[in-house]
């Protein structure tokens, strides 16, 4: 047949009833597409397997293959349901029968970085009652792999739900959070702070099927259950996973119960053979995760006839529970298989002499006593470092936890002047040896991650010993204090760095913003801290929480705590107002900034300051700070006369702040209003001043925007190849700082770029890729800019003139499979192709293009804008 290679298809008579027909129409179909099933699974998000399975004849695929299969050849499945519909009565509903295994994803939140082992019979029963149910709680003991479990069902049936699927991880919400928020936030769904998240989700994703996974819901059974009933009573396409210690009672829920894995028999009969090696088809599941994690830890480890025995006994003697079993496999680095089994006879009393607790669950019981013979293994340094590691949420990098662990001078709990020593370096290796630190490495630096229930154990000790306060004001001090140095650099070179580490300590901040203040701590902390989220809650996709935050920093702290803080406090309400304005929350974003502009005019000058003129000028930083902003609120209502008569005031002020980027985000503000207003020449002109302010300082993130304005102008004077040129700029800086939502608002633009090239499928492709981050997000296309808006609806239109709605729609869904970063990365590489091919041909240099990738920081300075020479 055209285009299949390999076996052909096995012969069907038409006359052998509707569904032998209807399987050879889909057949015919997918010839005249010409395409293979591997080509057409590429699009599917189903196997080759699948898909040919479809067209075998031997039953009728399901709706959402049929579906997948259609779309892939580029027809209208319209057509193809109703004929589905006729043959499922008269052949029976194949929507009871067992779907073929979808492509496995490597999607966010679901990879492993070890083997999965054993759980078939989960497996299977969970992907049943997941076609078969809205809601299913895989419930168990700590410990016993539910998370695991879970995340491997979601790749397992990922493929069924068209609409995509999301994890939710709610381990570290307390009981104060809103598990609604979170699955909005996992979801991409951004609403103001006082809003329905749940409203918000229904719109996000009505009409589509979801699969949402809910994970560690045990400490927030209420609420996740309210969440939960709202969501599936609003969205009939939807279906649930959820982890739990316990189920969460409600009627539509369907529980799995998670038991430990199989445990072997403690004497098979056969005789030893000494060095034999048994293999791990023949051993539980129990005793195959510990000899594959032992063999990790300790090389040359097997399970031999010789120690086939013990091995047995220490699976059994740890229940079987993997968390244990792997805990127990690493320490064969220190201890020989015999001493481990000794230690775990002598270990394993339930919670040990007075301290266990006898209304606890027993295996709570069990699970704690493991912990308890791993505290009791750690030296007290390692015992200390636990304790206050355990406060860390998301991990913690190598140099932080030196520092957090380092020792400290007994006057002054929150002095790090040089804590770190030697000592706390090997006592964190000390832990990671006892796997109670997973290390991973994370752009070039060193972070460990605790285990759930290892926080837990550390928390419940550190709650025993009157070290708790200490450790909490340390973990605040250190990541405020990160914080506050983050927004102190938000005008140099270093701003790229610092965004990078803030993102990673994003679930830090908002642990220590959403949790009290600790009695003693100055307020003074927190407001200069807030100051570092104003640029990382944006460009981390964070608008909303971050919005919520200074919300509850400004709520607890209306005025100025003491005169001395009153600068301080009059920058923490600039970054509520911005991100207030940025979110959507146009009313509030106005009310915080008169609430911060009015008294800082009259303000006097507190006693005690030493420098009067510094606090002067800093005070007319501020206050072109706030006009500035007045000015970018103006703009997002369109309003480019109050815009620029606000953004002129600011400038005329002779001053700005280089922390908030006041004096370039004016002269961009300027450039935007004369965009709007059709003025290029004035708009490039002062989009090439405000660019070379920020190249002067360093300032990546500004340099995103500016280079993307100027791109906008080129491309409307229909230079269209320096357009392209400043686009590709633009990216790498949004690479460089990870900054999704400037990537997909740059995206949209390059489509309309490559469109007006000629390039019209690059352009689709692009649009296909955006469309997957904009649509889930619930963030206006390019911030609510409508003007900018207009671009992209001329690239779509463009595309599908010259590509007609067959092509557009296949180059389009390509796009929404590649994901936008590989789409970009490809688009860009052909477009390098096409330049070289065209440069051998001419003869000329290829030298000094704007499209070298290598090159990422070669952005064009106003001098070389102003003379066009790439």
């Amino acid at each position: 047949m055209a285009g299949k290679p390999g076996r052909r298809e096995r012969p069907l008579d038409p006359q052998g009833g509707p569904l032998a027909r209807f399987a050879l129409g889909l057949r015919e179909l997918r010839e005249r597409a010409g395409l293979t099933y591997i080509e057409m699974a590429d699009v599917a998000h189903f196997t080759a397997s699948t898909l040919s399975q479809a067209a075998a004849g031997h039953r009728l695929p399901t709706r959402q293959v049929l579906l997948a299969y259609v779309r892939a050849c580029g027809e209208d499945p319209g057509p193809w349901i109703e004929c589905w519909e006729q043959v499922r009565r008269d052949v029976g509903s194949p929507e009871t029968e067992r779907r073929a295994a979808p492509v496995v994803r490597s999607d966010f939140g679901l990879e492993e970085a070890t083997s999965f082992v054993g759980r078939e019979g989960e497996l299977a029963a969970g992907s049943d009652l997941i076609e078969r149910c809205r809601l299913v709680t895989l419930a168990g003991v700590g410990g016993v792999g539910k998370t695991r479990l879970a995340k491997r069902l979601v790749r397992h049936v990922a493929g069924r739900f068209e609409g995509g699927h999301y994890c939710v991880e709610l381990a570290d919400l307390n009981g104060n959070d809103d598990v609604a928020a979170a699955v909005a936030a996992a979801v991409g769904v951004q609403t103001p702070a006082e809003q329905d998240h749940l409203a918000e989700l229904a719109r996000a994703l009505h009409g589509r099927g979801v699969l949402l996974l809910l994970d560690n819901c045990e400490h927030l059974l209420e609420a996740s259950a309210r969440a939960i009933r709202t969501l599936l009573a609003l969205l009939p396409d939807l279906r649930v996973l959820t982890t739990s210690r316990q189920p969460l009672d409600i009627g539509e829920e369907h529980v799995l119960p998670v038991e430990p894995l199989e445990l072997p028999a403690l004497d098979d009969g056969r005789p030893i053979e000494v060095g034999r090696t048994v293999g791990a088809h023949a051993a539980s599941s129990a005793v195959a995760l510990f000899a594959d994690r032992a063999g990790a830890a300790s090389p040359g480890f097997r399970v031999t006839e010789a120690n086939q025995r013990t091995v047995t006994q220490v699976c059994r003697k740890l229940d079987g529970l993997p968390l244990a079993l792997e805990i127990a496999a690493r320490r064969l680095r220190t201890l020989t298989l015999d001493e481990l089994l000794e230690r775990l006879d002598h270990r394993f009393r339930l919670l040990g002499p007075g301290g266990r607790d006898r209304t606890a669950h027993p295996r709570h019981q069990a699970l704690r006593t493991l912990f308890d013979w791993s505290y009791e293994l750690c030296t007290d340094d390692e015992r200390a470092a636990w304790q206050q590691l355990s406060l860390c949420s998301g991990g913690v990098r190598l140099t932080d936890a030196e520092q957090l662990c380092g020792q400290v001078p007994a006057d002054s709990a929150q002095d790090f002047a040089d804590a770190a020593d030697i000592d706390a370096f090997e006592t964190l290796a000390g832990l990671v040896d006892k796997s109670l630190l997973t290390r991973v490495e994370v752009g070039g630096h060193t972070r460990f991650h605790m285990l759930e229930t290892v926080r837990a154990y550390g928390q419940e000790r550190l709650r025993e010993n009157d070290r708790a306060q200490c450790a909490q004001r340390r973990h605040r001090a250190w990541y405020l204090g990160l914080a506050a140095q983050a927004g102190a650099a938000y005008g140099s070179p270093d701003q790229a760095d610092w965004l990078r580490r803030l993102r990673s300590e994003h679930a830090n901040l908002r642990q220590i913003v959403t949790a009290p203040a600790p009695d003693g701590e100055p307020a003074e902390t927190v407001l200069r801290a807030s100051l570092g989220f104003w640029l990382h809650c944006l460009t981390s996709g964070n608008v909303g929480e971050g919005a919520h935050w200074m919300r509850k920093i400004i709520a607890l702290h209306p005025v100025p705590p003491t005169p001395q803080t009153a600068l301080t406090w009059h920058r923490a309400v600039w970054v509520a107002g911005f991100l207030l304005l940025i979110h959507g929350d146009h009313d509030s974003a106005n009310e915080m900034i008169s609430q911060g502009e009015r008294p800082l005019v009259d303000r006097p000058v507190p006693s005690g300051v030493a420098d009067v003129a510094t606090y002067e000028a800093e005070r007319a930083e501020l206050a072109a700070a706030f006009l500035q902003l007045r000015g970018l609120a103006a703009l997002v209502i369109q309003d480019t006369g109050r815009s620029a008569e606000y953004s002129l005031s600011s400038l005329a002020t002779g001053r700005g702040s280089t922390m908030m980027l006041t004096q370039p985000q004016c002269i961009a503000q300027l450039a935007l209003c004369a965009v709007i207003q059709g003025d290029r020449a004035r708009a490039v002109s002062l989009l090439e001043q405000a660019l070379a302010i920020s190249e002067e300082r360093g300032d990546t993130w500004h340099r995103c925007y500016l280079l993307w304005l100027l791109a906008v102008t080129r491309g409307e004077a229909g230079q269209s190849q320096e357009a392209l040129g400043l686009i590709r700029r633009a990216l790498q800086h949004t690479w460089q700082i990870d900054e999704h939502m400037g990537e997909a608002t740059l995206s949209e633009t390059l489509a309309w770029l490559l469109a007006s090239c000629g390039n019209a499928r690059s352009a689709a492709v692009v649009l296909g890729a955006v469309d997957s981050v904009w649509q889930p997000s619930g963030v206006p296309r390019h911030f609510g800019f409508a003007h900018m808006a207009v671009h992209r609806e001329r690239g779509v239109e463009q595309a599908r003139q010259a590509l007609g709605e067959t092509e557009y729609a296949r180059a389009y869904r390509e796009g929404q499979h590649l994901g936008l970063r590989i789409t970009l990365e490809k688009v860009f590489k052909d477009i390098e192709q096409l330049t070289e091919q065209k440069v051998t041909a001419s003869g000329e240099s290829s030298g000094g293009r704007p499209w070298d990738c290598r090159q990422p920081d070669r952005a064009p300075t106003a001098a070389v804008l102003r003379t066009g020479e790439w």
